[in-house]
């Protein structure tokens, strides 16, 4: 078995004292790779977008310092809050836009970057996509998992309006392929899942403050990340933890 932790959505600023929507960003996260660090132990650590809430450089290194912390591989993704140079200029790395990870010898993760210049929705390009098809039809063998920032799908609520632009083409290269198992997105600071198909969709709470479906503001519920487990047999099992 092959254990997988998505993080997401973690808003860190250049202040540890900045808050954002009334929370402590930087201290919110720090509790969670604390907990995860004391409590999990993962093959794989994929986190999901939003690093930064502000796109500074040493919001990236309060990122980098701390995912050490859980001295297990970390696949980072990008989203609409994060800046691609600053990024950069810390890890001394660019970024794919699609890339495909081994896991294992019967699981690949695929990860995109859903980012569209200026805007706070997402757009996957002509080219990404292509790559997309390419590494599902070539790794018919294998089980999948993807996994990007924006949601690919409605949620029901008002952050559909700034999802993927081009869920429909998205979802039309992954619906009828069995060897995804599932897709995993940030984004939208709320816990969800769904089919479509055969395939799990998947998306998990921030690591600072949640949304309400009803409206543009934090709700109550506690700060989270979600637990991944990879079969050999193509069977995930997976689960959400909170933490105070």
């Amino acid at each position: 078995m092959i254990s997988l932790i998505q993080i997401t959505d973690l808003h860190l600023t250049e202040n540890n004292k900045t808050k954002v929507r009334g929370c402590l960003t930087n201290k919110s996260f720090a509790k969670i790779v604390a907990f995860i660090a004391a409590n999990e132990s993962p093959d794989f650590v994929v986190s999901s977008g939003d690093i930064s809430n502000d796109g500074t450089k040493k919001s990236y290194i309060t990122y980098q310092k701390e995912i050490e912390l859980l001295k297990k591989p970390v696949f980072t993704i990008l989203g609409n809050h994060d800046n691609h140079d600053n990024f950069q200029a810390v890890f001394s790395t660019k970024l794919p836009t699609v890339e495909k990870i081994t896991l294992s010898e019967t699981w690949l993760m695929i990860a995109l970057d859903s980012t569209a210049i200026n805007k706070e929705s997402g757009h996957i390009t002509r080219q990404q996509l292509l790559s997309l098809r390419k590494i599902i039809e070539s790794n018919k063998n294998k089980n999948l998992v993807i996994c990007l920032h924006h949601q690919p799908i409605k949620m029901g609520f008002w952050i559909d309006e700034v999802g993927l632009e081009n869920a429909d083409q998205f979802i039309a290269s992954i619906a009828n392929q069995s060897n995804i198992k599932a897709v995993l997105w940030g984004h939208v600071h709320h816990e969800s899942e769904s089919k479509l198909k055969s395939i799990k969709m998947l998306s998990t709470p921030s690591t600072c403050y949640q949304f309400l479906e009803s409206a543009e503001k934090p709700d109550t519920n506690k700060p989270g990340y979600r637990k991944i487990n990879l079969f050999k047999s193509g069977k995930l099992e997976t689960k959400v933890v909170r933490i105070d």
